[in-house]
């Protein structure tokens, strides 16, 4: 049977779902656990079992051995990835109580995308996980679709409400024909109350003075973070990814911009705690082209697509086009489709920004020549067909689309962690969590 690429699965999995089979390197209590099941935590009408806390606790065990961040403590371990367990359900109750729901169609396009870097087609991909794991592809498609869930409602509550000024994309386009740098920056937050009193305020004041001079005298950023942040990224070690200097939220980018690469700030103060930031990496983007993709599709009309499987032979037909002249030749091989069905097939060219979001990140990953598909869609199935790519000039109205974008999720990231405490002060939420658990 074919193995994964371990690397590419586990990026692409990352968030979703660890692959069974894997053992721990130096959390043996986990690996051995064997405890009956019980309720670890309350979330509205919603509950987390103890089996579900310490398969995450697993698998965020392996991708942190995986990042070569040393393990922090059992215990410390179980209280973070508790915590995002129930921020992950708190967010789940929300999108369900304002009707946010994801598509069957983008749903598959993620699982083609993993097949696709994998080398497989989807029915391949079921059966390998199914495989390594009982269930396994019906649970990567659950995690698939919550994550999707989750995605959606913080673009409709966060993102979509952020609203942009002219004079802010004006300031930004005039910033970014002086600087084109991004920077990699990691992040601790602690946290305090919306409402916290002075003797709170002190208490998280004083935890991130002692982080810093943790940091200061050597110990490592991410492990610090992984073990005592409450930002959304503390299980990635803090890390943030790369963002140009207009994308990083405000309070804390005057000191990010004064930063050297592996310097720790001093605290910054925001409405939502106590942060410490890290510049891990700098990086002159000064060139302003941008990727276009020259694209085609074809629909294969279809009125059974319930399943969301594609036909095997139809699987097999997209696999087999290699050039233009073979995705030309589909016209012939469905001549009983009408004419009008696929009369724009050319798309013409493109860039990521002008695509779907689970387009763009499938044909991103295409080479020349490549087909992907199919895709479940209204009409039938969908193959998408990459004809060439190239380097072009950004023009001023992608510059002013960017530009927008940029600045809008530089604001939205500046309201996050505020969106979400909320979300949790407003939740009913008990935990039951004890060292037998967490053992």
């Amino acid at each position: 049977m074919k193995q994964f690429n371990s690397p590419i699965a586990a990026s692409l999995l990352t968030g979703w779902l660890a692959f069974s089979g894997a053992t721990l390197i130096s959390t043996q209590a986990l690996a051995e656990t064997n405890l009956i099941d019980r309720v670890v935590a309350v979330v509205d009408d919603d509950i987390i079992l103890q089996s579900q806390l310490q398969a995450k606790m697993q698998e965020q065990a392996m991708k942190l051995q995986a990042q070569n961040i040393q393990l922090p403590p059992t215990q410390e371990l179980a209280q973070q990835v508790l915590d995002n367990l129930i921020l992950e359900k708190v967010q789940l109750n929300r999108a369900k109580l304002t009707g946010i729901s994801v598509t069957e169609e983008a749903i598959n396009q993620q699982l083609q995308k993993i097949a696709q870097k994998n080398g497989l087609n989807l029915l391949q991909l079921q059966q390998q996980m199914d495989a390594q794991k009982p269930n396994g592809f019906k649970m990567l498609r659950s995690e698939i679709e919550k994550q999707l869930t989750i995605q959606k409602l913080r673009e409709t509550e966060v993102i979509s409400r952020t609203q942009v000024t002219e004079s802010e994309i004006n300031n930004y386009l005039t910033r970014q024909s002086l600087s084109q740098t991004k920077l990699n920056l990691k992040h601790i937050l602690i946290s305090i109350p919306e409402s916290a009193t002075p003797s709170q305020r002190q208490a998280a004041l004083d935890e991130a003075q002692t982080l810093r001079k943790r940091i200061i005298a050597g110990e490592d950023f991410s492990q610090l973070a992984v073990r005592f942040s409450n930002g959304s990224k503390a299980l990635q070690g803090g890390d943030l990814g790369w963002m140009q200097p207009s994308e990083i939220p405000t309070f804390f980018s005057e000191a990010a911009n004064t930063l050297n690469v592996g310097e720790t700030s001093q605290i910054i103060e925001s409405p939502s705690g106590f942060h410490l930031i890290q510049l891990a990496g700098e990086s002159d983007g000064s060139n302003q082209k941008v990727t276009e993709y020259h694209l085609h599709q074809f629909v294969v009309l279809s009125d059974n697509i319930t399943s969301n499987e594609p036909p095997q032979s139809l699987i097999t037909l997209t696999q087999s086009i290699k050039n233009l002249t073979d995705f030309k030749a589909l016209n012939n091989r469905f001549a009983d489709i009408p004419e009008e069905i696929n009369r724009n097939s050319d798309l013409g060219w493109l860039n990521a920004g002008q695509l779907p979001p689970a387009l763009a990140e499938i044909v991103t990953g295409l080479q020349p020549g490549q087909a992907i598909g199919p895709f479940a869609n209204e009409q039938g199935w969908l193959i998408v067909f990459l004809e060439d790519t190239r380097l072009q000039t950004q023009n001023k109205q992608l510059q002013s689309q960017q530009a927008i974008q940029a600045v809008r999720m530089r604001k939205a990231n500046e309201m996050f962690d505020v969106w979400l405490r909320r979300l949790k002060d407003e939740a009913y939420i008990r935990i039951q969590l004890d060292e037998s658990t967490q053992s």
